[in-house]
């Protein structure tokens, strides 16, 4: 692992030597290098992204290439902006001083990206990191090593490793790349690698980014549109097979209209898959068998498979099954699915289900389908949650003007508009004297009645 260490100590001296100081005009033409290569070859993107694990081809340009080119425009339309100064206001006592933000890189940085959306995942922390003038290494997911190999022949295509460097290995190697005195840490995936990542980082004192999964919990009241409400779960489990950090988990259903829902399910079910096989598989062995292992004890616990979409397109390819829960205990509750399994579940008091919701972890995600004005309202200020959608799914994530983030154990900080700029940023406090004179001067030594008087004020 001398390398790495090799590797990071280049990396700072071209930082403290050539890119500190560097302009926004460059950093621009950086990302503008990344988006003509990625436009240039965004059909072997495409491809490569299916070597790993199948994804349909319009879900790889909805999800892993198009978003990249979204969020590059929207930071080559705001960095300007973004990198002044910002000037604050000062008190009456500092009346002979001016004040601002100044906005200047951390330093080396390092991103660990995840495999379930590899190349978005990994491009989309990085332009956020050129963009505030950072060194970056990116350690890619060993789980999508086309991708991952993909991403670094782009990479050294375009920049020399002193400034960005791809080091590709498994678990061993990300490891280690966490206990090396990074200046910020940016990482995408399990809560419990999250965990390792956070305890490392803070041996060095270094600033992490944790984008986390959760426990996603949506909600269909009395009041919601049936099928639509169907239509829009179900495509959050479809798309790329679940494995979505912000896909529903479960859905809690008001007992009124449970077996009225659970029929449009069926129906937007059979819809979508009779006549389209076209579907993503489960990325690897362990998590096909992980996923069919839950399903299993979940069976064993009293659960029952209302419907089942019989796609099997590939070996890790898993049929959609909607599974009916008798109570609040069985395991497909409280694990993250990550999986085409939606498990469906009867409630009859909002108050109570909100009580429920809180005592567990705080999601990533809740959705509420509902059009009821009051339960919006209830939800939306009686639940804590890194994102809440209202009669949708997975489009929070699509907006560039909103924030994204986690809350606990779903994640700490927050991308979107200009935070993972700010993320990639240190927020340097700067004070002007333009003044010999300062009201401070009133209360320097020696101390007596008057000056004590006078501090009392200043406040």
């Amino acid at each position: 692992m001398k390398s790495l260490d090799y590797i990071l100590g280049k990396q700072k001296l071209f930082y403290s030597t050539k890119l500190v100081s560097s302009d926004v005009s460059s950093r621009i033409t950086k990302i503008k290098r990344i988006k003509s290569w990625i436009l240039k070859n965004k059909e072997i993107i495409a491809k490569t992204c299916s070597l790993d694990y199948y994804k349909p081809s319009t879900e790889i340009y909805s999800t892993e290439i198009n978003p990249i080119l979204n969020h590059i425009d929207f930071n080559l339309k705001h960095i300007k902006r973004w990198v002044r100064p910002k000037y604050v206001s000062s008190p009456w006592f500092l009346i002979s001083t001016k004040s601002k933000i100044h906005y200047e890189p951390k330093g080396c940085c390092l991103i660990i990206s995840p495999w379930n959306y590899p190349f978005n995942l990994t491009l989309n922390p990085l332009i956020s990191a050129i963009g505030a003038g950072n060194c970056v290494i990116i350690k890619p997911s060993e789980h999508t090593p086309s991708v991952s190999s993909l991403i670094d022949k782009m990479i050294s295509d375009l920049f020399d490793s002193e400034e960005i460097k791809v080091i590709q290995g498994d678990e061993n190697v990300g490891s280690h790349l966490i206990s090396m005195k990074f200046d910020h840490i940016f990482f995408t995936g399990s809560p419990e690698v999250g965990r390792k990542v956070m305890r490392s980082a803070a041996n060095n004192f270094t600033s992490v980014t944790l984008e986390l999964g959760g426990i996603n919990h949506s909600i269909v009241d009395e009041t919601a549109n049936l099928k639509s409400s169907a239509e829009k779960i179900l495509w959050s489990k479809f798309l790329n097979a679940g494995q979505t950090c912000i896909a529903v988990n479960h859905t809690f259903v008001h007992e009124s209209i449970y077996d009225n829902f659970l029929n449009h399910l069926r129906d937007t079910a059979i819809n979508f898959f009779s006549k389209n096989n076209d579907y993503a598989s489960i990325v690897n062995s362990f998590h096909f068998n992980r996923i069919n292992d839950l399903v299993n004890l979940s069976l064993k616990q009293g659960s029952n498979i209302f419907f089942e979409s019989g796609v099997t397109n590939n070996k890790h390819c898993l049929p959609l099954k909607i599974v009916k829960l008798k109570n609040t205990n069985n395991c497909l509750l409280h694990n993250e699915i990550f999986g085409p399994i939606l498990p469906v579940i009867k409630y009859n008091d909002l108050s109570d289900l909100i009580k429920y919701i809180n005592y567990k972890d705080k999601p990533l995600a809740l959705y509420l389908f509902s059009k009821s004005k009051s339960n919006k309202i209830k939800v939306t200020n009686n639940t804590s949650s890194g994102t809440l959608v209202v009669n949708d799914t997975i489009l929070q994530y699509s907006n560039p003007y909103l924030l994204f983030g986690g809350v606990n154990k779903s994640g700490f900080g927050k991308i979107g508009r200009r935070r993972g700029f700010i993320e990639f940023s240190n927020e340097k406090s700067v004070l002007s004297q333009f003044s010999a004179f300062t009201v401070a001067k009133l209360l320097y030594p020696p101390y007596n009645n008057i000056k004590s008087k006078l501090a009392n004020l200043v406040r």
